[in-house]
């Protein structure tokens, strides 16, 4: 019986022997791994002024451009592969990309699914709605009243407000913020929430000239930052040349190049 004992002993401490050389292995591997093929893929949405397309087609803004100027500290090339957001998390784990940078908000829910950089920039989440109909909707208490039909990103914060907040309202997921907007543009929904940063650049120019962000309505202050597969040591190195980025000065300079009223920075000279 001892001999039993012993033996069922020694084969659990030989199974959490082998895991935490597998965890230890897992975490040097996937810094190696993208090392070894040289290129950091990141996931993206159309999202101005973050990430979004210019007209030859290259993935610029201010995300994009932080994410090229990581990538040179980091001795690999970036490439940007446009995602769907409600699926961020399977690409993230299936290794189709390698990090997720696309103004991304922090959560507790993701972060049990995937690791954090530094937050480098706060952000919150407001109500877009036709100028026209700015006092119609100008409180939660009126969107309620008005019986208002809201826009969202699926997988979104602004989806995660919208359901939480107007619980018995229709919400129409969509697939971009971009879209969410188009929806209220068209008629087909009465308000969209949506990240400041996005509404911002967005509303009152080109396309969106007629929609416009409800003044004095804002949800929590949220905070932006690159998402990145559990126990890599990616996060590490990110997080250095992060520091290193603003600390030099490129991180403003890039913000001043984009919309700096839309980018609210963090101060990521004292991040620990």
């Amino acid at each position: 019986m001892k001999k039993v004992i012993i033996t069922v002993l020694l084969i659990a401490v030989l199974v959490a022997s082998c895991l935490v050389a597998f965890a230890s292995c897992n975490k040097k591997e996937d810094w190696e791994y993208i090392q070894n093929k040289g290129t950091l893929i990141v996931g993206v949405t159309d999202y101005e002024p973050m990430d979004y397309q210019d007209a030859s087609g290259k993935w610029i803004g201010f995300d994009a451009d932080v994410a090229r100027a990581v990538g040179e500290k980091l001795g690999v090339k970036v490439e940007f592969v446009e995602i769907d957001w409600d699926e961020k998390i399977v690409e993230l784990k299936s290794k189709k990309i390698d990090v997720i940078w696309n103004g991304m908000t922090v959560t507790e829910e993701l972060g049990k699914e995937m690791d954090f950089s530094y937050s480098y920039a706060k952000n919150s989440q407001v109500i877009v709605t036709k100028s026209a109909n700015l006092e119609k909707y100008s409180s939660a208490a009126k969107v309620t009243s008005e019986n208002a039909k809201i826009a969202v990103e699926g997988g979104s914060a602004g989806e995660t407000v919208a359901k939480d907040t107007f619980k018995d309202l229709t919400v129409v997921d969509v697939q971009g913020q971009v879209n969410a907007l188009t929806e209220v543009k068209m008629g087909t929904s009465d308000i969209a929430i949506v990240d400041y940063t996005l509404a911002a650049s967005k509303c009152g120019v080109g396309n969106f000239a007629d929609l416009a962000v409800v003044p004095g309505v804002e949800f929590e202050e949220e905070e932006f930052a690159v998402g990145i597969r559990k126990g890599s040591k990616l996060t590490e190195k990110i997080n250095a040349a992060l520091v290193e980025l603003y600390n030099d000065g490129t991180i403003e300079t890039i913000r001043q190049k984009y919309d700096p009223d839309a980018i609210a920075l963090l101060d990521l000279s004292k991040a620990k």
